[in-house]
């Protein structure tokens, strides 16, 4: 994605304010707005702070990119309502051939890096969701039980329109529903998120080193994780 050009901060003051609907930000006293044009309100108080910190950390002008919740937020309002089918069918997409069902055969300490940080995420979605999926170390796709994605998609679709698009957010970032769902359920944090994401590539640099330029780039997705984690924590 190329980077937009950034704007001039435009505004002085930022805070939040009660609205019938929840949770303002305000900028100089007056909400802004989204890119559909809607107002810029939470349904908590500690979500909003957490929009209006963004906004007050921009100091002479506004990266959206170092706003990630914003974003999130901005992508909740203006269109979770009318692409939720779409949002749900692809966290099932991803569910069907999950990042941690897929596991290697050697070296055996990869195995375990693997069986470490992915069993007991798995173990989570069949006691708090239902969900039992198949493990393998095929390289070609399996198919999962028709009932495990049903329930994941019911799970999904029960949550709100801002914890789905953080789940959906997420599970793009990850490659996996399971490290998605467990995240958006407070099960782990956005930092364990991404260590169960990158097993075999921290494996990889613990014996040969890390590419300075590979990890820039890891690095963007755990800010965002971290951010999705932090948007759900503020919604409770």
């Amino acid at each position: 994605m190329t980077k937009q050009p950034s704007s001039r901060r435009f505004y002085k003051t930022v805070d939040i304010a009660p609205v019938e609907t929840g949770f303002a930000v305000r900028l100089d006293r007056a909400t802004p707005k989204t890119p559909a044009k809607k107002p810029l309100v939470l349904p908590t108080q500690a979500a909003a702070e957490l929009v209006a910190a963004e906004w007050d950390a921009q100091i002479e002008t506004i990266d959206p990119f170092a706003m990630p919740i914003t974003r999130l937020v901005n992508v909740a309002l203006d269109r979770a309502a009318e692409t939720r089918a779409a949002m749900v069918g692809e966290i099932v997409k991803y569910a069907a051939t999950d990042l941690v069902c897929y596991r290697a055969t050697t070296p055996a300490s990869l195995v375990a890096a693997q069986a470490a940080a992915w069993d007991p995420l798995l173990a989570w979605a069949e006691t708090h969701l239902g969900v039992q999926l198949v493990t393998t170390a095929q390289a070609l796709a399996i198919d999962q039980p028709e009932e495990s994605l049903a329930r994941i998609e019911a799970a999904a679709h029960a949550l709100d329109d801002l914890r789905l698009t953080a789940l959906a957010f997420a599970n793009g970032l990850a490659g996996s529903a399971i490290v998605a769902l467990a995240l958006i359920h407070r099960h782990i944090d956005g930092e364990t998120a991404f260590r169960a994401i990158r097993v075999e590539e921290d494996w990889q640099a613990e014996r040969w080193g890390r590419d300075p330029d590979e990890e820039k780039i890891a690095n963007a997705r755990r800010v965002d994780l971290i951010a999705a984690e932090r948007l759900v924590s503020a919604l409770d």
